[in-house]
């Protein structure tokens, strides 16, 4: 008994033994998997740091490559900007300096216009003068042929006068001698008509020489002051203001004149200018329409210039003949010349009324005749 004992005991020491040897071993193999689940997590946390690493400097040099191209965009749209701007500047400065000289060219061509018209008015005006002192001193001539001829005329009823008296002697008292008294009466009758008559060739050489200084020029000889001997200082004073007056008044009317030619010159040298694109717009709009009152009336608002007053009327309030008329009425007062003169419109309007108007009585007037027929 005592031996089965002792061998239970080895064999329960046995067993604790191989239990423990076991215990052992499970407790390596657990200290084994331990270190190998660590070294296995560590690794795995070394790979993600380092996976993660790679993955912030890709995405920081994504983030770079994408600042770069922004960055490179950018640039390239502010120069493209910059370029655009350039080109547009450059565009307008030409642009400016084409219009400057299309300008310049233009109101050196009007003033060449005007030039010319003022010296083709000047030429006209001395022409004109011209003629004017021709037909005057070719008058002059006329008369003082005719006084010649009518003094041939008169010369043999004279004589025959003188002859008849002569044959008459016998009958008739002698004449008494003409004495010193009625000699020096017919010699100062004489002598006045002669001085009459060569005031009055004075007369008419002056007005031929004023005329002639007026055409080249020159100042007229009859404004010139005439003293006149004997008169008094007062009377003197007097007629010299008259005659100062009289001067400065026709100088002024002269100027007046002179200024008027010269703006009906300027406007008609701009009319001459405008109606290079106003007759074309105005032919557009009238294209197809000649004649057409009803066409023109509905379409009037597309020529006439926004300030005039004219309300659009459609082509169906133009039916009957009196509406027409109504309408008619309207558009002539409202671009008949003297209306928009009296608006105080400019040359542009005023010409663009007057060929508008033409146009619009033209038209009445064939409606008229067709409606008559």
């Amino acid at each position: 008994m005592k031996q089965n004992e002792e061998k239970e005991r080895e064999q329960r020491r046995l067993e604790e033994e191989r239990e423990l040897e076991r215990h052992k071993e499970r407790e390596r193999a657990r200290q084994a998997v331990e270190r190998a689940t660590k070294e296995a997590r560590e690794r795995a946390a070394v790979e993600a740091r380092a996976k993660a690493e790679r993955e912030a400097r890709q995405r920081s040099e994504r983030a770079a490559v994408q600042r770069a191209q922004q960055e490179a965009r950018e640039r390239a749209a502010v120069e493209a900007k910059e370029r655009a701007e350039r080109a547009t500047a450059e565009a307008k400065e030409r642009a400016a300096a084409e219009g400057k000289e299309k300008a310049a060219s233009q109101a050196r061509d009007r003033a060449a216009a005007e030039r010319a018209a003022v010296e083709r008015a000047q030429q006209e005006a001395r022409k004109r003068a011209e003629r004017a002192a021709v037909e005057r001193a070719a008058a002059e001539a006329r008369e003082r042929q005719a006084a010649a001829a009518r003094d041939k005329t008169s010369k043999p009823d004279d004589l025959e006068s003188f002859f008849g008296m002569g044959a008459r002697a016998n009958s008739a008292p002698k004449q008494r001698a003409p004495t010193v008294d009625s000699m020096f009466h017919s010699q100062t009758q004489n002598r006045g008509s002669s001085t009459s008559t060569s005031m009055k060739k004075a007369s008419s050489t002056t007005n031929i020489a004023d005329d002639l200084s007026a055409i080249f020029g020159g100042a007229p000889t009859s404004e010139e002051f005439q003293e006149v001997d004997g008169e008094s200082e007062e009377r003197r004073r007097a007629r010299m203001e008259r005659h100062q007056r009289t001067r400065e008044r026709a100088a002024k009317a002269l100027a007046e004149k002179n200024e008027r030619d010269m703006q009906q010159q300027r406007e008609q040298a701009e009319r001459h200018r405008l109606a290079e694109t106003l007759d074309f717009e105005i032919k557009r709009w009238a294209a197809g329409k000649e004649g057409n009152l009803r066409a023109l009336l509905s379409t009037l608002q597309y020529v006439l210039w926004p300030e005039c007053g004219w309300q659009p009327v459609s082509l169906t309030d133009l039916i009957t003949a009196a509406a027409v008329k109504k309408v008619y009425r309207k558009a002539t007062l409202c671009i008949h010349p003297d209306k928009v003169q009296q608006k105080g419109a400019n040359l542009q309007q005023k010409y663009i009324a007057e060929k508008v108007f033409d146009l619009l009585k033209e038209a009445w007037n064939k409606l008229n005749s067709e409606e008559l027929f």
